[in-house]
């Protein structure tokens, strides 16, 4: 069977028959593909610990029919220090779960991606810097790379350029923020008569537009400049910072259609940190 070579960053896995797994990947070389790796499930296996989430392998892969199957795996980095980490382990998680939902659209920039997946995990497991501070770069980064980049510097609807007094709303709809005017003047529109259809259609689009602070704000626009956090002693601002990265999520989620599964248990974590 023809065969090839990749790096490959395990971002999901599914059991597969009595022994086996078949793994999602994010390769340097192909983009997310799918492989089986047969035995990974049986105790003692070579290659179990390295069918694990988050490890980055030199995958040497066979070709089938419907599944490609993996023969040789020779282990690059198992981020070990995230295992220790539940709060970064959980963004590590949600990294791989956002990769596979969006990683058909990476293809064309597989090698950059990798690179930066890579760099992401590595920050989340070795660097002191805050874990959602880290993250709210991440998911900047990500919607940069996928055309989905929020406007924050002007009004999404008529260009004026944003500052603390006018900010209104981030609309996940129309990918950025609308000053107060423009928000205003789309919510009186619903006053008006139109049929019912119209209005729940309306209805629908102001569900997609999320209050928005100046500090969270503020945060959004550090962290996209990919500079360092502020100073998270504060409570104040650690629940600021923490309200502009759920704000993303939600945006990613809607970008992405989908729910996004890991962010549940990643909201019951960052919760309880958000006072300390």
């Amino acid at each position: 069977m023809p065969t090839y070579t990749v790096n490959a960053i395990n971002v999901g896995s599914f059991n597969l028959g009595e022994s086996d797994k078949l793994l999602t990947l994010f390769t340097a070389e192909r983009g997310l593909i799918k492989a089986v790796a047969k035995g990974a499930r049986k105790p003692g296996s070579k290659i179990a610990g390295r069918a694990e989430v988050l490890n980055i392998n030199r995958l040497f892969i066979s070709t089938g029919r419907s599944l490609d199957i993996i023969t040789q795996a020779e282990g690059i980095e198992n981020f070990s220090r995230l295992r220790h980490d539940l709060l970064r382990l959980s963004y590590a998680l949600y990294y791989a779960e956002v990769t596979q939902i969006f990683g058909q659209g990476l293809s064309e920039e597989s090698l950059s991606y990798f690179d930066f997946l890579a760099d992401s995990l590595q920050q989340q497991a070795e660097s002191s810097e805050d874990a959602t501070w880290l993250c709210l770069k991440f998911e900047l980064n990500l919607m940069q790379l996928l055309g989905y980049f929020p406007e924050l510097t002007y009004c999404i609807i008529c260009r004026q350029i944003l500052t603390d007094m006018n900010l209104s709303v981030f609309d996940r709809e129309l990918g950025g923020i609308a000053c107060q005017q423009c928000h205003q003047k789309h919510s009186h529109s619903l006053v008006k008569e139109r049929s019912e259809q119209q209005v729940d259609d309306e209805y629908i689009q102001l569900k997609a537009a999320i209050q928005i602070t100046p500090k969270v704000w503020k945060n959004l626009v550090l962290a996209s400049q990919g500079l360092d956090a502020p100073d998270l002693a504060v409570t104040a601002i650690r629940q600021s910072v923490i309200a502009a990265q759920r704000l993303l999520e939600k945006y990613i989620e809607h970008r992405a259609s989908r729910k996004v599964k890991s962010l549940d248990m990643l909201a019951g974590i960052t919760s309880a940190t958000a006072n300390y």
